[in-house]
Order: structure tokens, then sequence, then C-alpha cells
């Protein structure tokens, strides 16, 4: 098995990385969320498999600028078995990057349902690289699952804040992300067409996302070796 090098190692070590400088800039941002929707648009269309565990932690970088999603370990295939209804509640994957719905005892979905579970989490990791922070709970109230179930299902979406410098296109491809109800929020595909990415300028944003991950692995002397964690 041929598997490519992602040396940078994954964007939540690089968002670590750069503590106290805040998220990545948008060029950058847009370049990654293209990238999340091509990997999820070939899950979800090509293999029918939701991952149920997006987050900056699975999402792998190397040097010349390529994410990947990593870390498959509970993701669920349900092209197989289209009727079937697939456990995705609380008890798999990550909470603070959960969708309201899967915090239901014993939650099940059926294929739209478990893909737009995997488009909430995207809307999370694309807020939590934006503004260096999981947005979904202040630092200070802690990550306790009690807190973070209050939070997702009865608190107000996550958005950036109104004091950050977020552009109307970034605010709208989150808000879609994040809706409350899995009916009404966004498909991949629809969000592959979202003015956030499909407006992009390509090679500007990718030349941002590269420097960045360049620099933050000069930084930390591994250029061209393998990340350690």
């Amino acid at each position: 098995m041929l598997l490519e090098l992602m040396d940078a190692g994954s964007l939540g070590r690089l968002l670590r990385h750069r503590d106290g400088r805040g998220g990545l800039p948008e060029p950058a941002l847009a370049e990654v969320a293209a990238r999340c929707l091509a990997g999820l648009a070939h899950l979800h269309y090509s293999y029918g498999v939701a991952h149920l565990d997006l987050k900056p932690d699975n999402l792998l970088a190397n040097g010349r600028g390529h994410v990947r999603i990593s870390d498959f370990s509970v993701s669920r295939i349900f092209s197989r078995n289209p009727g079937e209804r697939l456990r995705v509640s609380v008890g798999i994957g990550s909470t603070a990057y959960m969708s309201p719905e899967r915090f239901a005892p014993n939650a099940r979905a059926g294929p739209r349902g478990a893909c737009a579970a995997d488009v909430w989490s995207l809307g999370v990791t694309v807020l939590e690289l934006f503004s260096g922070r999981c947005p979904i709970l202040p630092a200070a109230h802690g990550t306790s699952w009690e807190l973070l179930k209050e939070a997702i299902c009865y608190g107000e979406p996550p958005s950036a804040p109104e004091s950050a410098s977020a552009s109307p296109s970034l605010r709208g491809f989150v808000a879609a992300c994040l809706k409350k109800d899995p009916k009404r929020r966004a498909t991949v595909a629809q969000l592959l067409a979202h003015p956030f990415v499909a407006d992009r300028d390509v090679e500007s944003s990718r030349c941002a996302l590269r420097e960045i991950i360049m620099e933050t692995m000069h930084e930390q002397g591994q250029r061209g070796t393998p990340p350690t964690s």
C-alpha cells in the first residue's frame, strides 16, 4: 500500500503552533474548505461513506499544500444498504464537532442525515481554523460532555464573532453548514457551488495555504521529515 506523505502533520497541530497569531487567512481557508468538500463528495457520492469525525486534527497537510481527510475509525458505510439507518450517536466521534441530532439517545440516520452530520462538522472545523480556537465553548468554560451538549443542542449555532473581519461569503458558508435542522443544512454538492469556494481565486488560495504550511514546517524544523505525532 502506497500512501501520500503528509509531512506537515494535521491542521490542528498547525493551528496550535500558530497560537497567539490567530487562525488561517480567508484565501487559505477557502482552499482548505474546497479540498475538504472534494474529499467529502468522493466519500458521500462515490463510496457511500459518512466520515463522522471531521475536525482539524483529522485533516492532514503536506508541503505541497495538499489536504487529506484521515482517521476513518468511526466511519459508516451506507451505500450497500440504502434503507438502513446508521448509528450516528454521541458514542462515536469527537463530541465538540457533533451535530445537534447526534446527541439523541441511540441516534440513527439515513444516508442524507449521516452526510448532514459531516457538513455540520465541516462548519465547526472551518470556524475553528478561522478563529484559532474551537467555537463551541469559550476555553474558560471547559469541555465536559454536559456543557458541550447544552451549547450544541440548545445554544445558538456558532458563528464568527461580529468583531471578526470575516467576509459575508465566509459567514454565509458557515451558516449554511450549521443549520440545526439537518434537513435544512446544505449538502456537500451545494457547498461546492457556494461563492466562498466556487468564486475563490484558486491559484492565490493554493499559494496562501502552501505558504502557511511551509512557514510552520520551517519554524518546527521539520521540513521534509514526517511529524513525530
